[in-house]
């Protein structure tokens, strides 16, 4: 087999298995709706039974003869699509030649008294009228009539057949004919992964709505039969288990969604009696779907990115493709890393941003971009945008002490190595551990530095405590933290400047300032843009320095961004609003690192010769 026939059978495999990947997905889900239907028909029937049957003079059980009737009459109800059969103890009633429920079954569902699966059908507990005993059992099976594919669907299949045959066509051709191919390739894969996510959600939405109109009739049809319930619909709860039933007014037969509370439902209008109209709502199906568009999307992209390997591959030089393969090699693990902990979290702080998201709350609706609009609303946002930018000008103070330093060591080589040594010893520390030690001095009785300020006779001062003073103490401590380090980069960018452009700079008469102002700081450009905006990101998303030292206080006058993150999450519980938060914060400082970068990077070149 010749090497175009390999490749081409390759991206051959890889558009079966995007085809297929979604397709199964899709299918296995449709699956999962289906038996999530199938549990709540079952509990809703057993719900209706149990309202509809009369009990017995004797006890709460129930008369043999008015259950039959009632199962059997549910069986003949017009519209209802849920294929179920009810047991009387082990005993089926609605088909009377089915098998019987097997003893051990029932003898589970008296201990566990809750729905479940049992691998063919969903079996709810059918308990008596004090809820007390199971006296029977209600199965329930999926449809497992499947709607056809919807037509886009069928159209994106077909497009993407006919482009994935014109791409891998042109494979092992000209460089220009497979790019050519490859664009239209895969614009319609993505095209039919979104196809396939339309119709998940098409099926969601479609065992959202079915629930609803079996639930109306079951509702309708006891109201109907039991005028005792008309006047209190609460004691219909056991039909509508896991739904809600509101008052509402009249309206059309077909479901509807809207916002309540703000959270979506899934509602129905239901004519409980003549002029009485209630509300049915249920949390809708398609509202956790879409967390399948990006596997959808991946998976049918499989096909184009196997031809576009493949067409490389066949085009590219062999030494330029053994060095690329060997590049990816060495890059598979940090990629893989990065994707891990830095790609996914982002994507999935997009998708909580956008999301009523609190752990306390099982609904978690989609908002849209409320929560941004309510974190851009709130003051202390802005406060403590307004404490982070003000605490981010301790970087460019610690730049020029630690320039200066580097520079007037610089003049002393025998006292550089002890003083980097010393001052480098914060900056590998303990963050947690320095912030301690520095409440320690700052405490306002028994800290030294208010201990000196008595000795001199000065008042001493609540450094921590007062709103004035706070924020500065903090930029201090980071200032002295970052000291070290920023004076070993510098130190290390000036033994790299070339000595000759010193010495060519005093035959010329320039005086100490004039060398260091016109040949040495304008050498450390790339230098000090490093230690700038490296700086700057760094103060930006300071934490355990600011949550030890003060916790955000006084009066929220130390209260950063990030603080505000971490309360906004972990002390209100909205996760949404704290990922819309982060990322606006990640926005902000890609703005910032860009204008730095734009307005102070310059590329500097020097050669000794």
């Amino acid at each position: 087999m010749t090497p175009v026939a390999r490749w081409r059978g390759g991206a051959l495999v890889a558009l079966a298995v995007g085809v297929a990947l979604p397709f199964g997905v899709a299918h296995e889900l449709r699956g999962r709706y289906q038996r999530a239907l199938a549990l709540q028909e079952a509990t809703a029937v057993a719900g209706y039974i149990a309202v509809v049957t009369p009990r017995t003079r004797t006890g709460a059980a129930y008369d043999l003869p008015p259950l039959l009737i009632r199962a059997r009459a549910l069986d003949q109800l017009p519209e209802f699509s849920g294929r179920f059969e009810v047991y009387h103890a082990t005993a089926p009633l609605v088909h009377a030649t089915a098998p019987p429920l097997p003893t051990a079954t029932l003898q589970r569902l008296r201990r566990e008294v809750a729905a479940h699966w049992t691998g063919r059908e969903a079996l709810a507990p059918l308990l008596d009228h004090d809820g007390w005993a199971v006296v029977g059992a209600v199965a329930a099976r999926p449809a497992g009539d499947e709607e056809p594919a919807p037509l886009w669907s069928v159209a994106a299949l077909l497009l993407l057949g006919i482009a994935a045959t014109q791409a891998l066509r042109t494979i092992g051709g000209p460089r220009h004919a497979w790019r050519a191919a490859l664009g239209p390739y895969g614009m319609v894969a993505a095209l039919y992964g979104a196809a396939v996510f339309a119709d998940l959600r098409s099926a969601a939405r479609a065992t959202t709505d079915r629930r609803l109109y079996d639930t109306r009739l079951l509702i309708q049809e006891a109201a109907a039969r039991v005028p005792e319930v008309r006047g209190a619909p609460g004691d219909l709860a056991p039909i509508a288990r896991g739904a809600q039933i509101v008052p509402g007014d009249s309206g059309s037969s077909a479901a509807w969604r809207r916002q309540a509370g703000g959270v979506t439902r899934a509602a129905v209008a239901v004519r409980f009696t003549s002029g009485r109209w209630v509300e049915l709502r249920v949390p809708p199906a398609e509202a956790g779907v879409i967390v399948w568009l990006p596997l959808t999307l991946g998976c049918a992209a499989l096909g184009p990115l196997a031809a576009l390997l493949a067409g490389w591959s066949l085009t590219a030089e062999p030494e330029w493709r053994r060095e690329t393969a060997a590049a990816w090699t060495f890059l598979a693990p940090s990629a893989l890393l990065l994707a891990a902990f830095s790609a996914i979290p982002v994507l999935l702080a997009l998708y909580v941003s956008v999301h009523g998201w609190s752990p306390i709350e099982t609904a978690r609706p989609f908002v849209g971009l409320a929560n941004y609009v309510h974190v851009v609303r709130d003051p202390l946002t802005w406060s403590a945008l307004g404490h982070t930018a003000v605490y981010a000008l301790y970087v460019p103070i610690a730049l020029a002490l630690a320039l200066g330093l580097a520079v007037t060591l610089g003049r002393h080589p025998r006292l550089t190595g002890f003083v980097s040594g010393v001052l480098l010893l914060p900056y590998v520390s303990s963050v947690v551990a320095l912030a301690l030690v520095w409440r320690w001095l700052y405490h306002p009785d028994l800290g030294v530095i208010n201990q000196l300020l008595t000795r001199a006779r000065l008042t001493p001062v609540d450094w921590l405590g007062n709103p004035k003073t706070a924020l500065a103490a903090l930029m201090v401590v980071a200032a002295w933290m970052q000291l070290g380090y920023q004076m070993t980069v510098f130190a290390a960018g000036l033994r790299a400047i070339p000595r000759v452009y010193l010495d060519a700079a005093r035959v010329d008469g320039a005086s100490a300032w004039q060398r260091f102002w016109r040949v040495t700081f304008p050498l450390l450009r790339p230098v000090t843009l490093f230690l700038l905006v490296t700086g700057m990101i760094g103060a930006c998303q300071v934490f355990a320095l600011v949550f030890v030292m003060t916790g955000g206080g006084p009066a929220h006058a130390t209260d950063v961004i990030v603080t505000r993150i971490y309360r906004t999450a972990w002390e209100l519980l909205q996760f949404g609003e704290a990922s819309a938060l982060a990322l606006l914060l990640c926005a902000l400082l890609l703005g910032a690192t860009w204008s730095q970068l734009k307005l102070l990077d310059r590329r500097v070149e020097y050669d000794e010769g």
